[in-house]
């Protein structure tokens, strides 16, 4: 397995259980058959803040998943992966592993330096297929 292709997975793997604060919340707040009947509809916010911004971080990192995901099965298709793309995929992994906590605990420098830090990797993972 490729480097770019293990921390894909990693990503993956992170983004996907991102959902579990807000679900705990949810299923603390109104109960786990309550929740199951009448599901909390699209991004209708949360009474707790930090549950809502938790629900937002794991979007943010779902919606963001998508290109980097793209470019990253891109480079393992082209066979391009290098020692930039190796790098940049970790750099994305951590990027988004620092980004989730601090937009849910509401430290929106550390959150944005984050965001695009990954966005960067991502972008970067992109021009070396088209470099």
């Amino acid at each position: 397995m490729s480097s770019e292709i293990y921390w894909l997975t990693l990503t993956v793997i992170y983004s996907t259980l991102l959902f579990i604060p807000y679900a705990i919340y949810r299923i603390s707040n109104i109960g786990l058959v309550k929740l199951l009947m009448d599901p909390l509809p699209g991004d209708d916010p949360f009474e707790a803040k930090w549950a809502h911004r938790s629900y937002r971080a794991h979007m943010n990192a779902l919606e963001n998943l998508v290109p980097f995901a793209a470019v990253v099965l891109a480079v393992e298709i082209a066979g391009a992966g290098n020692e930039v793309t190796a790098l940049a995929v970790q750099v994305y992994f951590w990027a988004r592993i620092i980004h989730a906590p601090f937009y849910i605990v509401k430290t929106p420098v550390v959150r944005t330096l984050a965001y695009f830090i990954g966005l960067a990797a991502t972008l970067t993972i992109a021009f070396q297929l088209v470099a």
